[in-house]
């Protein structure tokens, strides 16, 4: 992980989410005269500029705690940061955003503005210099079959060129935690929101339907689960080279890391985290795709050149081990 440092410009940290490669790339020439430091989730697409490269921090919700921002630039969609949800209760610190969704993402009105993404390109600014910051990161090795270990291994596996989808909740935030430079013009994109689980892989579907690279989809199991009639328009698709990973940890292990639901019975979080143990096979033999369960990260490579479900079980007691070091590491 980078921590931030605080620059000589009217904005000491970037906020980054939700860009289309082709508004990253309108972008990145303003953030890299700013100099600021940028906390960015994949789907900023920001990666793709190697001048950004110094800038960008890692380390996730950690990185944004050791910051101490005082005037924030967000860029793009609302971010999925805990760090963002915190601002509300925190007037004295401001925040710009620019979108091209005209709403805030803030339910304050104190110290918050809003303009259109086309306006960034005319903000005056001085350049600043950049310090490297110390570098803090998780110990993905030590824990390797934990389910954030997963992602960074799918990220190592990413060929060039290609196209990622990242499932509505969980799977973008290990992600963006698991997160460095990926191969070359990689493409991530995202559902979010409250509904964002609805038709996931009807979505992944539509975004790459003419992409002739590899594409790839990382999404939980129920998020899978809702949307298993999907695949009936892959017949009709010109992409072939389609991975569908399902990160299945029997349930939705997301609110297993709410707090508020922590101190619950069991019987009461077993309902809440539809807890389940079902394989996904029978899901790939329904629309004739090949079907591989991945033990192992070297189960990631020479695919097939057809549609595959890549069905992976996290180590649950690596996975919590792993959050524990790092909450420890970061505490």
């Amino acid at each position: 992980m980078k921590a931030c440092v605080t620059t000589d410009t009217s904005f000491d940290l970037v906020l980054a989410a939700g860009l289309h490669p082709d508004d990253s790339a309108r972008v990145a020439s303003v953030l890299v005269k700013l100099g600021a430091p940028i906390v960015a989730e994949a789907t900023a697409n920001l990666h793709l500029f190697p001048e950004l490269h110094p800038l960008l921090v890692q380390g996730g919700e950690q990185a944004l705690k050791a910051c101490q921002a005082t005037n924030i630039l967000r860029i793009g969609a609302v971010p999925s940061w805990r760090f963002w949800r915190d601002l509300e209760n925190r007037p004295e610190v401001a925040v710009t955003s620019y979108s091209r969704a005209p709403f805030p993402g803030l339910a304050r009105k104190e110290n918050v503005t809003t303009h259109p993404l086309e306006a960034l390109s005319d903000l005056k600014l001085t350049s600043s210099t950049f310090s490297q910051p110390n570098a803090i990161s998780p110990d993905f090795e030590a824990f390797p079959l934990s389910e954030p270990a997963w992602m960074r291994h799918l990220l190592k596996a990413l060929p060039a060129g290609s196209r990622v989808f990242l499932g509505n909740s969980l799977p973008i935030r290990e992600w963006n935690l698991a997160m460095q430079v990926p191969a070359e013009n990689v493409h991530f994109y995202a559902n979010r929101g409250a509904n964002g689980i609805d038709g996931l892989i009807s979505t992944f579907l539509g975004v790459v339907a003419s992409h002739t690279g590899e594409s790839w989809l990382i999404l939980g199991d129920l998020s899978a689960l809702y949307d298993l009639a999907a695949p009936w328009i892959i017949e009709q698709m010109e992409s072939r080279k389609l991975r569908i990973v399902i990160i299945n940890n029997g349930g939705g292990k997301i609110f297993s890391r709410v707090a508020s639901l922590r101190d619950l019975p069991d019987k009461a979080r077993e309902v809440i985290e539809n807890r389940h143990a079902m394989s996904f096979e029978p899901f790939a033999q329904l629309w004739g795709m090949h079907y591989r369960i991945a033990s192992a990260p070297s189960e990631l490579t020479e695919l097939p050149a057809e549609p595959v479900i890549i069905e992976i079980r996290p180590d649950a007691a690596q996975t919590e081990s792993f959050w524990a070091a790092w909450q420890g590491v970061t505490r």
